[in-house]
């Protein structure tokens, strides 16, 4: 059953203090935050997405990679709502956070929607490790789907020290294929009661 998209967010918020997404108190970080748009195809062989299914895997790796709350998915299928689909996509538009002084990780693909001028901010680093059930919300179905995402997505982030022993087998859900691990710069997570009080 698939859950709120609402409640998958606040999935994400809690689960920081899991090993999926380790916080800790590491100091705040001066930056810039730059937007990007890009167009997400799913080209996957094991698992298909209805667009809701799309929309609400991505919004959780994309709060877990530390994007900036208020960030869009806007998923595009061709089969009717609820039903997988062969070639589920979604259009995002999100921020991700720079380092002062430093040089920009990549922008979108080259034809992409022009980025609005670099916002100054402030974030942190933290360490994420994805792997099956960790979060609870991924599963060995989807090792092709953060397959993707660490390929075309996760680079637009500023990360360090990453660590990936990704082993997606086509056609086949293998709990043991997501293997990544990774530190990035993002937004400062909400306490867990600033969370739990929202809901």
């Amino acid at each position: 059953m698939k859950r709120p998209l609402a409640l998958l967010v606040a999935a994400a918020g809690l689960a920081l203090g899991s090993p999926a997404f380790a916080a800790g108190d590491a100091p705040p970080v001066d930056g810039t935050w730059q937007q990007h748009h890009d167009y997400f195809t799913f080209m996957g062989f094991t698992s298909r997405y209805s667009c809701e299914g799309l929309r609400e895997k991505l919004t959780l790796l994309l709060t877990m990679s530390g994007a900036r709350p208020g960030f869009k998915v806007d998923s595009t299928c061709a089969a009717p709502s609820g039903v997988p689909d062969r070639m589920a996509s979604a259009r995002l538009t999100f921020w991700t956070l720079t380092p002062a002084g430093s040089v920009a990780p990549p922008a979108a693909k080259p034809d992409a929607k022009a980025p609005a001028a670099p916002e100054p901010g402030v974030g942190a680093w933290r360490t994420v490790e994805w792997r099956a059930g960790s979060p609870r919300e991924l599963d060995g179905g989807d090792c092709e789907l953060v397959e993707q995402f660490s390929r075309e997505i996760l680079p637009m982030f500023t990360t360090r020290s990453l660590e990936s022993r990704m082993n997606c087998v086509p056609h086949q859900a293998n709990p043991q294929g997501i293997a990544l691990k990774f530190d990035v710069l993002g937004a400062i997570p909400e306490p867990k009661h600033a969370v739990a009080s929202a809901h």
